[in-house]
């Protein structure tokens, strides 16, 4: 398994631990030579000393015999006996010659050196013993050598009773509790000539530090071993086409490839487009073949079929004296993710942007044509003909708004009756429908029961599934499986930060086809106006450019998953409210008269030239602005006998909230209705909770303009909600 991270600390700090444990090893194993050279050099002493011993009682006897026979010669030869004394007196000096070197010897040991008879009693220590235990001769000997390190017996696995047991040296590791050091004990037996043992030697060195040194590296390799199991990269040393070592990470991304189960070289598994060298360069790689190789990106297939982008990074290594790599793996598919996110929101902005002003100017004109349409039917008598040809200029005025409408459902123009709703009731609704249009579709849906609700325009959820399920059905090309879910979410901030929304609770909504699928370069572009990738004449491109916008404009998020052949899911993420869902009203298509004063300000002549007729047609008095200021002025002059004010959201110079904001400062009370082809939905929402104003959708037709009026007017309007005016025609 690889895996490969960016330089990280974990990454940079592996060598110096090999070196560390290279330079403890060696530190120890010098440690244990200059042990093993000492216990040699004092088997050789304890040999020379049995081989003095064993020479000096030769010589005695011999010495002995020869006294013993210069003493029956006592008498013959004076001379000789003289002889024989002198050469005892040299015996005599020889052999406190020799137990004064082998005592200066032992006393220039550092550790300690005993000699105990076999019922556990100090003959003698040399001067290192006696300090160990801060005793002079006179109170050690004749002790008990586990009464001096205040034990009542003698330790559990006592080297003296297995000497004893075996007449074999023995050794023990021991903490002496009263001195706080760690003891290294090595007994060994004094045998007579006949075998027997008379006497044991001890040996005591002091390994405390050792111990210490001991400790810290087991737990300097704990706190390694820990830091790499539980890293967040994968890591694994690679070494003759196999792999050493993997931490916890790596074993995690090993199973989820299948590497064990598919028996594949991990290179095998790199997503096809990504291979921009052969084969051979990740062996290469990976068997350090490569100087300083650079890290590397490329994304992986796993067991279940989907893309797992990664990040590799490789280091040449030595491990057990053999080349291999240390190699760091990282998941970064998130980050990808995050990333295209974030671009192609940046890109949807700014065509939102462009579409927005096309659609705005659009609506203008079409309101004039359907402004001078609606004045006609009042002038026009019974003219069947005529009333057809008026009929079809509306229908086209219709099919026209239809199609800015889902220019700024894209722009985020298009929420217009925000209400809260229950998704799973839209959803079943738009499927019925849908279904039974497309019967050849399968429509299989997973609702959850207790879905939270959210302040959603019925409407433009309506057309958003809709243009999904359209889609669906063309890329299934007429027949397939379609399937539906709702759930409740709760997104986190790395999920929705590309996005501009804040994190917390939503409902999500999956839409899923078996159809043909599509490649990351059709992914990237299906949101933007007017795309499409059916031939001309079938659909104008603006179906998901506009599923896209709603969404946007409800503060949701909008996203699609997708491959070749594999079908598609559009997963929808709406905000969840605490609000109960309401239900819809019945529109009112009725034209209202009245008498009242009306203010119109708007700087496009043909949409001014239209509007005062048919504001005039329906009996009231008018005053008129084409710019802010003029109309601040014409407020201000009239303030007590205007009545309501139709004022345009875009104009240069004064847009319409610096227009309103003047007028409330003159009037506080006064009525206005907003009317515009585009509004930015973030500016008229927060108009509308000022209290006594609504909102006009262009272009719009006699009887939406009429029974807007009337309801302000008459103060029936619900301020806070923009009204969707396609539903009164």
């Amino acid at each position: 398994m690889t895996h490969r991270p960016s330089d990280t600390p974990s990454g940079e700090m592996i060598p110096p631990l090999h070196a560390r444990l290279h330079q403890e090893q060696e530190a120890r194993k010098a440690l244990e030579e200059r042990i093993r050279k000492v216990m040699a050099d004092h088997k050789r002493m304890e040999l020379e000393l049995v081989r003095y011993r064993d020479h000096f009682e030769t010589l005695v006897a011999n010495r002995t015999e020869e006294l013993t026979r210069t003493n029956e010669q006592l008498m013959r030869e004076n001379r000789e006996r003289r002889l024989a004394e002198r050469g005892r007196r040299v015996f005599e000096d020889q052999y406190r010659e020799a137990s004064l070197m082998l005592e200066t010897m032992l006393n220039a040991i550092p550790d300690i050196i005993g000699v105990q008879d076999g019922n556990h009693r100090i003959i003698r220590f040399n001067r290192a013993g006696y300090r160990f235990f801060d005793m002079d001769e006179e109170q050690v000997v004749g002790k008990r050598c586990y009464e001096l390190i205040d034990q009542g017996a003698p330790c559990e696995n006592c080297v003296m009773r297995r000497i004893l047991e075996t007449n074999e040296p023995a050794q023990l590791e021991k903490y002496i509790d009263a001195k706080g050091v760690w003891m290294d004990i090595r007994a060994y037996p004094i045998l007579d000539m006949d075998g027997r043992l008379f006497r044991i030697v001890e040996h005591w060195r002091d390994i405390t530090e050792l111990k210490r040194s001991e400790a810290s590296l087991i737990e300097s390799e704990e706190k390694y071993r820990l830091l790499v199991e539980n890293a967040n990269e994968g890591i694994f040393i690679y070494q003759d086409n196999q792999f050493i070592f993997s931490n916890r990470r790596a074993r995690e991304m090993a199973r989820r490839l299948g590497l064990a189960a598919l028996r594949k070289p991990l290179h095998s598994l790199i997503y096809g487009p990504d291979r921009k060298v052969e084969d051979a360069y990740f062996e290469r790689r990976l068997s350090g073949q490569e100087i300083k190789p650079p890290p590397l990106s490329f994304r992986l297939v796993d067991v279940r079929n989907e893309l797992m982008w990664v990040e590799m990074n490789t280091v040449n290594i030595t491990w057990q004296q053999r080349p291999a790599t240390l190699n760091f793996i990282r998941d970064i598919t998130q980050g990808k993710q995050l990333e295209r996110r974030l671009q192609e929101a940046q890109r949807m902005e700014s065509l939102g942007t462009l579409a927005g002003g096309i659609a705005h100017d659009f609506n203008n004109l079409l309101m004039g044509i359907q402004g001078n349409a609606s004045l006609m039917w009042l002038e026009l008598e019974s003219n069947a003909s005529l009333s057809e040809k008026l009929k079809n200029i509306e229908d086209c005025v219709d099919s026209g708004s239809r199609l800015t409408k889902q220019l700024l459902g894209f722009a985020r123009g298009g929420k217009y009756v925000v209400k809260p709703m229950d998704i799973n009731q839209v959803l079943r609704r738009s499927a019925e429908m849908f279904g039974r249009t497309r019967k050849a579709i399968k429509i299989h849906g997973n609702y959850q029961l207790d879905l939270w609700t959210v302040l959603a325009d019925r409407s433009q959820i309506e057309q958003v599934l809709v243009n999904l399920f359209l889609n669906a059905w063309q890329a299934m090309q007429g027949s397939g499986n379609l399937y539906l879910s709702t759930t409740n979410v709760a997104l986190e901030d790395a999920f929705v930060q590309p996005f501009d929304v804040p994190p917390g609770r939503y409902v999500q909504i999956n839409v899923t086809d078996t159809g043909i699928g599509m490649d990351e370069a059709t992914q990237r572009r299906i949101f933007d106006p007017f795309f499409t990738t059916h031939e001309p004449g079938r659909g104008t491109g603006l179906g998901l450019a506009s599923v896209f916008g709603i969404v946007k404009n409800h503060n949701g998020i909008v996203t699609v998953k997708s491959r070749p052949g594999m079908g598609a899911t559009f997963e929808l993420f709406l905000p969840a409210s605490d609000k109960a869902p309401q239900a819809d009203v019945a529109p009112v298509t009725s034209v209202e008269t009245g008498s009242e004063t009306i203010l119109l300000v708007d700087d496009e002549d043909y949409i001014i030239d239209v509007s005062r007729l048919m504001l005039e047609g329906l009996g009231y008095r008018l005053l008129i602005a084409d710019n802010g200021h003029t109309a601040i002025d014409l407020f201000g002059e009239h303030k007590d006998t205007i009545d309501l004010v139709v004022l345009d959201m875009v104009m240069p110079d004064l847009d319409g909230e610096a227009v309103f904001k003047e007028l409330r400062a003159i009037r506080p009370d006064i009525k206005v209705l907003f009317a515009s082809g585009f509004y930015v939905m973030e500016q008229a929402t927060g108009l509308m909770r000022k209290g006594q104003t609504d909102f006009l959708q262009k272009p719009f037709n006699m009887h939406q303009l009429s029974t807007k009026i009337r309801r302000m007017l008459d103060g029936k309007t619900d301020s806070g909600a923009i009204s969707d005016t396609s539903k009164t025609a």
